[in-house]
């Protein structure tokens, strides 16, 4: 694994830590880093998700054959409560940036 893509699993796993986020970056994993060869994750942008009766942002992953979405950051109630809606959409942010610069590093084009 080049330092590049282990900078950025390092910082996705920080992230995902201090949300107690165990599910998200085995997707990660699964759908870019194993670059499988059907369904694949190929953009992240930070959306409203309607979450505990409330609208939150938070990263959305988009596959290549537009089958599926799914989030990329799995928050409890409580870290809903405790945490300001501005941090949270800034931690999506910041997982959005760094999903979609792993997706253009292990790319194929990005090979050559």
């Amino acid at each position: 694994m080049n330092n590049e893509i282990k900078y950025i699993m390092d910082e996705l796993t920080v992230i995902y830590g201090f949300y107690q986020d165990k599910f998200s970056q085995k997707r990660i994993k699964s759908y870019i880093l194993s670059m499988p060869e059907g369904s694949h994750i190929v953009n992240v942008e930070p959306g409203n998700v309607a979450l505990f009766d409330q609208e939150i942002i938070l990263p959305i992953a988009q596959f290549n054959d537009q089958s599926n979405s799914f989030g990329l950051l799995q928050v409890n109630h409580s870290t809903v409560q405790n945490r300001s809606d501005t941090d949270i959409a800034a931690d999506s942010q910041r997982v959005a940036d760094l999903v979609n610069r792993l997706i253009r590093l292990v790319s194929p084009q990005n090979n050559n």
